[in-house]
């Protein structure tokens, strides 16, 4: 509202100034009308006008071709056309690396992708020095990506991407503030393994559970086969000839015709037997 109200008596003013001044070149002869005209010309060619900039925004500005100041916030003067202005977001950015195909030290192809955030803390050095700080960021990006890597094997880069991030974060920040800018972080996104490899991980992945299942149900009968021999040794004779004749009762209740009775099993019987006396 306040920006309305701004703007509707700047034009009014505007508009009864150039009645006046109308009214006054008539009176004027015709000479000294070329005259005001021509000053009327001037300065409305190097009039300012006003331009805002919200409160994350600078502007630098160039007079003459050659850097003059940065403002901002708020409403800012310009004049005329002897002044240009570049905008400059100082809110947190992100760029976004593209996957890019690198070799490992084991000589294994993977794709990297990455992120960086930054943030503007010199207007002037990002739009002075440095073209286009987007892809001057990039570029670093990618030559230090080529360079980690090919000293890793695929196995340590998917290890340590934290070190990665801290590494490239780091060179970063070395030609960042030549260039008006401060890296906030640098983020290994995702590893892309060629599709053999990644097969193989998975199956290996899978042979590992399967030997770890086996591990741990053979544990399972080793210890319960040492809980049943403890169990079994102290039970008295007349117990075990008992669990054995009541096995063998269940044995004949079950709809085989034939019962095929082991010799050692026999013998086990007969010593009870005798022992027992049953």
């Amino acid at each position: 509202m306040h920006r309305e109200v701004v703007i509707f008596f700047t034009v009014l003013a505007g508009a009864l100034t150039l009645f006046y001044g109308l009214v006054f070149l008539v009176k004027l002869p015709l000479p000294l009308v070329f005259v005001v005209l021509a000053v009327i010309v001037l300065l409305a060619y190097f009039f300012p006008r006003f331009e805002e900039f919200k409160e994350y925004e600078r502007g630098v500005v160039f007079r003459f071709g050659g850097f003059s100041r940065v403002v901002g916030p708020g409403w800012v003067p310009l004049f005329g056309r002897v002044e240009d202005v570049v905008r400059v977001d100082l809110r947190t950015q992100t760029i976004d690396i593209e996957p890019q195909e690198v070799i490992t030290r084991d000589e294994i192809r993977i794709k990297v992708d990455a992120i960086v955030y930054l943030q503007v803390i010199n207007p002037r050095k990002v739009v002075i020095e440095v073209k286009d700080v987007k892809n001057a960021v990039k570029q670093v990006i990618y030559s230090n990506i080529r360079e980690a890597v090919s000293k890793l094997t695929v196995a340590e880069v998917l290890s340590k991407t934290d070190e990665i991030n801290a590494h490239l974060k780091e060179v970063l920040e070395q030609v960042a503030r030549d260039w008006g800018v401060q890296v906030t972080r640098v983020e290994i996104q995702r590893v892309e393994l060629p599709p053999l490899l990644v097969e193989a991980n998975q199956k290996r992945k899978a042979a590992e559970e399967f030997k770890t299942r086996l591990e741990t149900e053979a544990r399972a009968r080793q210890i319960a086969l040492e809980i049943l021999n403890e169990a079994a040794s102290k039970l008295s004779a007349e117990t075990l000839a008992y669990l054995y004749l009541e096995a063998l009762k269940r044995v004949g209740e079950g709809k085989s015709t034939k019962i095929v009775v082991p010799m050692e099993l026999s013998k086990l019987a007969q010593a009870l037997a005798e022992k027992t006396g049953l």
